[in-house]
């Protein structure tokens, strides 16, 4: 049976400085590289650390590579989602688990690499208790992205600066230190769609940035996929305001347009456009109602090495 996050056993100690979250999904090949750098990070930093995976109900041996690393670390500790939840509801589970007074989250194909956390901790750290949290934005990178992503990418960075009513730091997405209760409070959101960073500024919390090179990913494809990718940005754009006054400027030019005009069927036009522009804005204000709203039932967590056992 699932079980709160909190009541987990490891051996770091509570109230460690830094906790590294990392979700994972079918990273056989690549899980015990991403705990062992951020572990090695953590130990150069020369401050109380921990390294907690999230195994997002993982088909491959990904749970037995955790296992192996649970038994040979004593900075490490994983939990598991089971059944799959989605890469959203992973890095939640981390964030309610996580025991660091500041909390960063690693995408485990090290396009995020944990030897800049140094530098958003340190970033941190110098702000007041006014910034929520510190990301990492890419200065410069390898072109290695689909020419879909790079022009889908440019068009939602536009949208949001030009039109957004929350507005986010360019390039925020899900690399970032932040402040335990911050964490917490992100964890317990019901949210599933949209980033972190449209996230916070729609809570209207302060964030700043640090640029560095992002690596190239350790595979050829994103695990969000288009799909995922489209779902995350008009959540996002629908978080920070874009939506709803796209969806008020149309619905108010059609519906002025069809006053205007002496053809009925394209005042009948007219008419549904502006009743799908408001419906559009009625969607997306419930949507945003609904993603910042606190969960009322619990993620189905469980102990890494009880999930171990079960499949024994």
């Amino acid at each position: 049976m699932s079980r709160k996050l909190d009541e987990h056993p490891t051996d770091a100690a509570d109230g460690v400085d830094l906790s590294f979250v990392i979700p994972m999904y079918n990273e056989e090949d690549i899980a015990r590289e991403a705990v062992e750098r951020a572990v090695k990070v953590g130990k150069n930093w020369g401050r109380s650390f921990e390294v907690l995976a999230v195994d997002d109900g993982s088909t491959d041996s990904t749970p037995r590579v955790l296992a192996e690393l649970r038994a040979t670390t004593p900075e490490f500790r994983w939990v598991q989602l089971r059944p799959n939840c989605g890469q959203p509801a992973s890095s939640k589970a981390g964030m309610i688990a996580a025991r660091g007074s500041m909390v960063c989250v690693l995408d485990a194909d090290m396009q995020t690499p944990p030897e800049i956390v140094a530098q958003l901790v340190a970033a941190l750290e110098q702000t007041g208790p006014e910034v929520a949290a510190v990301f990492g934005v890419t200065s410069t990178r390898k072109r290695d992205d689909p020419t879909r992503l790079l022009v889908g990418q440019a068009v939602f960075y536009f949208l949001e600066t030009r039109f957004g009513r929350h507005p986010i730091p360019h390039g925020a997405s899900s690399f970032f230190v932040m402040r335990q209760d911050v964490a917490r409070r992100l964890g317990n959101l019901t949210f599933t769609k949209g980033n972190v960073g449209a996230i916070m500024a729609a809570l209207g919390l302060d964030m700043q940035t640090v640029t560095y090179v992002k690596p190239k990913s350790y595979r050829d494809d994103s695990r969000l996929g288009l799909k995922g990718h489209v779902e995350e940005a008009v959540g996002s754009l629908a978080l920070t305001g874009v939506l709803t006054r796209f969806g008020v400027v149309g619905g108010a030019l059609a519906a002025l347009a069809g006053v205007r005009s002496r053809s009925r069927w394209f005042r009948v036009a007219a008419a549904v456009t502006a009743a799908t522009s408001l419906g559009s804005v009625a969607a997306a204000e419930r949507f945003n109602r609904r993603s910042l709203q606190v969960a009322t039932t619990e993620l189905p967590i469980f102990e890494g090495e009880a999930a171990i056992a079960e499949q024994v």
